[in-house]
Parts: structure tokens; sequence; C-alpha cells
């Protein structure tokens, strides 16, 4: 199963406790490494960070990423990132994009004690929410607070991923003795990083936006209350593309007022490359009626210089100040 762990405060990073230092990140491009150390509370302090280039069409193309096309491709950049690295890596952890991993919410009744239960009435569940094919996903989840006024008693933060593609991934890595404690992506690794700007909000938003598509995770003290991830159509006009990004915040915007009516949207937070955040201010202004925060160093809990980009290191740093499971 995917290694996040069983308990909700340990896998959205509410705890300041560390696991291994070294944080692996894969996308359709690249893969790139940051090896942390420092202090639970004290900060992080990013010592290496280091990438290597993927070649076009390493993957197979697909809604939740794709399988490898060249599996021995891949596996030799792994080798020469590795290859880089001044510390030795036994274990690691490992950040994926937002829509390899995908996120959702689940309501249900009363629970049965065994995990491996649980996960059949989730696979049940989710063919009716989901247009994947649930025989091909690993999942797991953890346990959030209810919604008010909802019908079950129980609502799940549920984690999914195509299995082959996964498991493709973490061969790859213990082929070089790495073994990959936990899987986790870009949204609850920058949740993890800004626990502390989120925690005094009783709602707030994370926005990561890559020039592909953005998420959006909403937060009640902190903790996850509603997900979206939408892909977004490179081929659109600024125009069109604004209209189309508009009006999805608004709808967003509506569920909000209708299941949470009593909290104030008090904070968006925003992480995206620097030619993007200009449009995207005024989109989530015009959208959820809140001006946004670019995320920025200071945001984060990192200490010392690092001289790499908000957007990269984010979800890196709230991955590595997790606990393994």
């Amino acid at each position: 199963m995917i290694e996040l762990p069983r308990w909700a405060r340990r896998v959205l990073g509410f705890d300041a406790t560390l696991g291994p230092p070294h944080v692996f990140a894969v996308g359709p491009q690249e893969i790139r490494y940051g090896r942390f150390e420092g202090a639970a509370g004290e900060g992080l302090a990013l010592h290496e960070h280091r990438r290597v280039a993927l070649d076009p069409g390493t993957f197979e193309p697909g809604v939740l990423g794709g399988p490898l096309r060249a599996p021995e491709a891949f596996a030799e950049a792994v080798e020469r990132l590795l290859g880089g690295v001044s510390a030795p890596v036994e274990q690691a952890s490992l950040v994926l994009p937002d829509e390899w991993l995908r996120l959702s919410f689940v309501e249900l009744g009363e629970l049965p004690a065994s995990h491996e239960s649980r996960l059949e009435i989730l696979r049940w569940k989710l063919k009716r929410l989901v247009p994947f094919r649930v025989e091909d996903l690993r999942l797991d989840f953890v346990p959030v607070a209810p919604l008010p006024g909802q019908r079950e008693p129980n609502r799940l933060l549920v984690a999914f991923g195509l299995e082959a593609l996964l498991a493709q991934l973490e061969s790859a890595f213990a082929a070089r003795q790495v073994w990959l404690g936990r899987i986790g992506n870009r949204g609850l690794g920058l949740l993890a990083a800004l626990r502390r700007e989120l925690a005094p909000c009783a709602l707030a938003a994370l926005v990561p936006v890559q020039a592909d598509g953005y998420s959006l995770l909403f937060t009640r003290r902190g903790e996850p209350a509603l997900y979206r991830h939408k892909t977004l159509d490179r081929g659109q006009g600024e125009g069109q593309l604004a209209a189309t990004v508009e009006r999805d915040l608004r709808l967003t915007r509506a569920f909000l007022g209708e299941h949470l009516p009593d909290l104030r949207l008090e904070r968006v937070l925003l992480l995206a490359p620097p030619p993007l955040q200009t449009p995207w201010r005024d989109w989530l202004a015009a959208g959820l009626g809140q001006t946004a925060e670019a995320v920025s160093v200071r945001h984060l809990p990192l200490s010392g210089e690092a001289n790499v980009a908000p957007e990269e290191v984010a979800p890196l740093l709230g991955v590595a100040s997790q606990e393994v499971a």
C-alpha cells in the first residue's frame, strides 16, 4: 500500500517528528533530490539539492500519469542522480505531482476494525466517485474531521495512484538499495511545510500552480477540508483560461458557502512560478474574493540559505519534516 501513515496528524505533518532526511521528487521531465538536516521544531536546512532531466516520453501519457515507457532509461537517470549525491541514501521519501497521486474525500458509516476491510469498502465507494478503474489503483486513507451536517459519521481523506506506476518507481529505487518509506504529492507536502501558517486560520486555502494545472486545498485550523485538482488546456488563450479558472473558483466558493457557511476564508497562499503569480492573484481575487499571498521562504520552516525557488523546495521540505511510518 501507499506508505501514508495510519494517523492523520502524522500524515498531514502536524507533528514535528523527522523521518529520513532524503527526499526525491519525480515528474514527467525530471527527478530531483533534496537532503535536509535540523532539529524538530527549529526548522530544517537544505544541505543538498540536485536534479537530473528525463528524456521526453519517459512516461506513458495518462490522466493519472502513466507507466514507464522505458524503465531502463529511468533507472539510469536514478543512477546518475544518486552518483552525484554526497551522502549515502538508504531510506527516503518520494513526492509526486498532484495529478499522479490524487486526493479525494469520502464519507462513510461505521468502519470495520481491520485496515484491509476498510480499504475494500473504499474501493467500492470510489467506483462511484472517480473516473478510473479502481482495480488499477493503489490507495490508502486517513480520517479527518467531518463537515457540519454530513450524513455519515466518518470522513476520510483518500490518496490513490496507479499501482503499475508506483510499483515501477519503487522498483527503480530499490534496485539502487533505496527504500521509499513515504509516497506523497505536492499538495500534502506543501500543507506540511505551511502548517504553522495555517493552524491559526478557521478557513484557509493553498493553491499550488503549475503550467498544466492547479490544486485547491482548503483547510480548517490547518486540517484538510476540501480538495480539488484541475488540469488546464495549454492551447487556451489567456482570456479563455482566465474565464475557465474563475468559473471553477466561483463554483468552489459556492460549495464552501453551502457546506461551511459559518467560516470565512481568512487566507489564501499561492505557490506558483513568478511568471504565473500576477494572473493567478487576479483570478483568485475574482473567484474566491480573497487576495492571495505568494509563498516565499519566510513562510517556510527553513533555516539557513536555500538557493532554490519556494515552489521547488516547499513540497520536499514538508515531506522531510514528517515521520515515516
